[in-house]
């Protein structure tokens, strides 16, 4: 309780805080109900393997009403590829499929290492579990609650039955890459395969496109969903889906109106008269219904993007593990499929033997349509929303941060802090992910970087560049400088402050999981469902501190790759970052019916508060 009301310090005036203050007080007093409610949760924890998962699932992902597309789903991209035939489309594919076959048998045999942690109690073994949640497993809508398919790991036999499922101009095909009566498919048998989906799915006609109902309203597609499963052949496609492997989505290209309109920093890299924001939409969310979105099915974990400009990336739904597992999965299919040499070569004739991919075919009724025009309308609004910029901070990169002996992720967490109240005058609750592994079950607690540190700091680093009078009525007041040394000293404090905030929550010591397990125990132990919250829970500091208009994270990766997802509110940004040696690259993401933000504006900012931060840290020793 009293990290929770230093949280809430720099977001309230004086008043405010006293009357949250006086609450906190009265939930926490001996013989309180926050007493009672924290043995509830002791008690919980004997019975349960993490006490927070459950809770923590379901607030996070499974009862979110809104589309999962933007709101919920990163989208990652990788380097293009050199496309020159629709061959090198399907060879490429065929390696990515292959190598996830490769790894799928390591989990079956349950071989994957147990890492451990490399710093603050190093050594301590990380949970895996979200590991084994990634290939086979999907998210199911619910009109209360959404749930998950999550794939069975059999070791009793020598070859598991897998199958993929390839979208391609918005049609769904099955390829049996592994059965138990002839084993798996070699790479030019996938390719095969492919290359038969890219041939056939231009000829058909009146395609239906139902992948566009997986980017609607979670409740709306649970009904469409439920109503489909009314016909036999509709239910099983839906099983094949759930249960697939993964997914590859053979896209087209976006058009140029997804490069970023005001781009800034340095351009990376791009393919054609596309730019690094433009894949980025497309790996989110696809481009609308007249692109790439009904070529998606939002609610599969792994979901591999190909287009055939050399456009590659991914779409993932996040409820089944955190970014880092899924990351390193994705970088493993890369590296094996680039580090094979290149192959022109037509695949062998080995797989004429093998039936062609089944292409799934839907009984719609007149309502599908209906509902499927209905999602079209949302999905395209949605996308027509997003402001969304990829960029490349070039000033420097954790080399130089790691110089000033600062961890990287401290020292950009402050960044954008100081970016944040440069454009607003003030500091809001910020979100980043802190993993919580060394817990079973565990998968992230919230690191709140709006300290009442890091706001001095920034107040500090905002103030006139020179001494100014300025005349008010007629008085003539003057505003002193802060000196570099000052600056220096609550820095340090920020610092200090930001990096106890981080080591805190990885080691289970944060707040938030905490607090939403006092807050569902409430509800579960209250006499009725109608029962109102204890007045902590229900008084509008509670939703200010959980009011996070900037969701941030780390997404480091080792290739020259980079993720990014939209903001968690109306009026928020999304921040992903990933420092490499001499250069950081930023996903910023805003919403252009917003008013209030702009990630042109917040680049601009975060541009000079990383070039300012530069000179204070890099300024010349004085004095004896």
């Amino acid at each position: 309780m009293g990290k929770y009301l230093r949280t809430l310090k720099p977001l309230l005036d004086d008043e405010e805080h006293r009357k949250v203050a006086m609450l906190v007080e009265k939930f926490s007093e001996e013989g309180g109900l926050g007493r009672k409610l924290q043995l509830y949760l002791l008690d919980r924890r004997e019975k349960t393997d993490n006490w927070a998962y459950e809770y923590w699932l379901n607030d996070m992902y499974l009862n979110y009403k809104e589309s999962i597309m933007i709101n919920s789903n990163p989208g990652m991209v990788f380097p293009p590829k050199k496309f020159t035939t629709i061959l090198d489309v399907a060879r490429f594919t065929a390696r990515l499929i292959d190598a996830a076959l490769n790894h799928k048998d390591i989990l079956n045999r349950k071989d994957l290492p147990i890492e451990k942690a490399t710093s603050r109690e190093p050594g301590q073994p990380l949970c895996m579990a979200q590991y084994y949640r990634i290939l086979g497993c999907c998210r199911i809508p619910g009109k209360i609650r959404d749930s998950q398919y999550i794939a069975e790991y059999k070791n009793d036999c020598d070859h598991p039955s897998e199958h993929i499922i390839v979208l391609c101009r918005n049609q769904q095909y099955c390829i049996p890459v592994q059965a138990g009566d002839r084993g798996r498919l070699n790479e030019d048998e996938i390719c095969a395969q492919l290359l038969y989906i890219l041939d056939d799915a231009p000829c058909q006609a009146n395609v239906v496109p139902l992948g566009i109902l997986t980017g609607w309203k979670r409740a709306l597609w649970a009904e469409a969903r439920e109503d489909l499963m009314r016909e036999e052949r509709n239910r099983r496609n839906l099983e094949l889906i759930a249960k697939s492997l993964l997914m590859v989505c053979l896209d087209e290209a976006l058009p140029t109106i997804f490069n970023c309109r005001l781009q800034k920093g340095g351009q990376g890299y791009s393919t054609g008269n596309r730019d690094e924001s433009n894949l980025a939409h497309q790996m989110i969310h696809g481009g609308g219904s007249q692109c790439n979105s009904a070529n998606r099915w939002f609610d599969k974990t792994v979901q591999l993007v190909i287009s055939g400009d050399g456009a590659c990336g991914l779409c993932y739904e996040h409820s089944m593990a955190e970014g880092v597992a899924v990351i390193q999965l994705i970088e493993n299919l890369w590296n094996h499929a680039e580090s094979l040499p290149p192959s022109s070569d037509v695949p062998s004739t080995s797989g004429s033997h093998l039936p062609p991919p089944e292409r799934l075919e839907w009984i719609v009724e007149a309502m599908d349509l209906k509902r499927i025009q209905d999602a079209s309308e949302v999905v395209d609004n949605l996308v027509k929303d997003l402001d969304f910029q990829v960029f490349r901070y070039t000033g420097y990169g954790k080399e130089f941060i790691k110089s000033c002996k600062v961890s990287p992720d401290v020292y950009i967490q402050l960044a954008l802090q100081l970016a944040y109240y440069k454009l607003y005058g003030k500091l809001t609750a910020t979100y980043e992910s802190a993993s919580t592994r060394r817990f079973l079950l565990g998968r992230v607690d919230c690191i709140r970087s709006a300290s009442l540190e890091a706001l001095e700091w920034v107040m500090a680093m905002s103030q006139p560049k020179e001494e100014t009078d300025y005349d008010i009525g007629n008085k003539k007041v003057t505003f002193h400088l802060v000196s570099d040394d000052r600056k220096l000293e609550l820095w340090k404090s920020a610092v200090e402050m930001q990096t106890k905030e981080m080591v805190d929550n990885i080691l289970g010591q944060g707040i938030d999981i905490h607090l939403l397990g006092l807050r569902e125990a409430a509800k579960e132990t209250s006499p009725t469902a109608a029962s109102p919250l204890p007045e902590l829970f229900s008084d509008p500091s509670y939703r200010l501190a959980n009011k996070f208009l900037l969701s941030t994270s780390q997404v480091a990766t080792s290739t020259d790759s980079f993720m990014g997802y939209g903001p968690v509110e109306p009026d928020g940004y999304g921040a992903s970052y990933n420092p490499k040696k001499d250069h950081v690259i930023f996903c910023l993401s805003a919403f252009w019916s917003s008013e209030v933000t702009s990630t042109s504006r917040f680049a601009q900012s975060l541009e000079e508060s990383l070039n300012v931060m530069h000179a204070l840290l890099n300024r010349p020793i004085t004095g004896n």
